[in-house]
């Protein structure tokens, strides 16, 4: 095989594997985007098989989850009203009853995320988490976007769970 024959299937070759990344990368890219943005938590319920629901950060929770176009996500939620001051003044010296109902009344956890579009699911892979049990493992949420309200719903350990945000324009 002669030198041109090799460097002209070489181009070839390097030319078919940018476009194959290419093509890949914006379809990753298609995929995340209606999720790309800022979402203030509005609703957040549980309910369990007899139908009763639960408020796990109150009836009007403050937070958010924010995914970026990098592929990252960012979750923090409290409860409303939140927690009393500790009574000492300070933060690292609460009671054993303080901390515990700050840490009940809070969830936070980063780490990334990707798109199963044929599933419907959005699949957190948590790389840090105030609850030990997340850390290094994945959280499928199935969701759904209907115009500026980005609804995570289903079901798990016999609970019904249902999160709903609000794009923040």
């Amino acid at each position: 095989m002669n030198n041109t024959r090799i460097v002209s299937i070489g181009c070839f070759v390097v030319a078919a594997l940018a476009t194959l990344l290419t093509c890949t990368s914006s379809r990753a890219a298609e995929a995340i985007e209606p999720l790309v943005g800022t979402w203030r938590i509005e609703r957040f319920t549980d309910t369990d098989a007899a139908g009763k629901i639960s408020y796990p950060y109150g009836e009007h929770p403050k937070g958010y989850i924010v995914y970026d176009a990098s592929g990252h996500v960012h979750v923090q939620i409290m409860r409303m009203p939140a927690a009393a001051p500790f009574a000492s003044g300070d933060d690292a010296n609460g009671t054993n009853d303080e901390v515990r109902a700050a840490y009940r009344g809070y969830v936070a956890y980063f780490g990334t995320y990707r798109i199963d579009a044929q599933k419907g699911l959005v699949v957190h892979g948590i790389e840090g988490s105030l609850m030990p049990s997340y850390l290094g493992t994945d959280q499928p949420r199935p969701f759904r976007i209907e115009g500026d309200v980005l609804t995570i719903e289903g079901d798990s350990g016999g609970v019904h769970f249902l999160r709903q945000l609000r794009r923040v324009r």
